[in-house]
């Protein structure tokens, strides 16, 4: 129950630094990037805690976020009714990952990863669905691995940033609730 207090405590101040900044127009984006990766192999090696604190940060998390800006995005949404349905009108952005994806899955190392990246999409397709009535998309991104401390990523940070640039410059409504790669190419759930 403190984790959760916390985390409200925290979305809420940062709801209310951000509509300082912007007022009355809203915000246009909310970019989710959370992510904790706890290394218990497999499903019998992966603890409750390990699994708890991966949805924790993985899931409610974003959700806290995202229902904290809630009128935010619908402010800005409002705003820029004239605008379709897009980035620039309002939108939210989960980051995810490749392992979010079921039909993908082979093995079940990093199972509390695995498990929580699903339920991320769960929760963007949720949020896609209920939000779109207000102008407000949401879709979820895997911009692929980067770490600069492992020569073996297959993207730098320079890189997986342009990716995410080119997402949300050419989203549209067609692509709410889906999940994303590079150039909004459709992934499985």
């Amino acid at each position: 129950k403190q984790w959760y207090q916390r985390r409200v405590r925290a979305a809420k101040a940062a709801t209310e630094e951000v509509f300082r900044i912007v007022g009355g127009s809203g915000l246009n984006l909310l970019i989710n990037n959370a992510a904790i990766i706890k290394h218990g192999e497999g499903v019998l090696g992966c603890s409750d805690a390990e699994m708890t604190e991966s949805l924790q940060v993985n899931v409610v998390g974003q959700h806290i976020v995202t229902n904290s800006f809630y009128p935010l995005l619908k402010q800005a949404a409002e705003c820029n009714s004239h605008i379709p349905i897009s980035c620039a009108r309002a939108a939210i952005l989960n980051i995810n990952s490749s392992v979010g994806s079921i039909y993908n899955t082979s093995n079940s190392s990093n199972t509390a990863y695995r498990v929580s990246k699903a339920a991320l999409n769960m929760l963007t397709k949720c949020q896609a669905s209920e939000f779109i009535k207000d102008g407000i998309m949401s879709l979820s991104i895997h911009p692929c691995w980067t770490d600069p401390e492992k020569p073996q990523a297959p993207l730098t940070n320079r890189d997986a940033v342009e990716h995410i640039a080119y997402m949300i410059e050419n989203c549209s409504e067609k692509h709410n609730g889906m999940y994303v790669r590079k150039g909004l190419v459709a992934m499985p759930y």
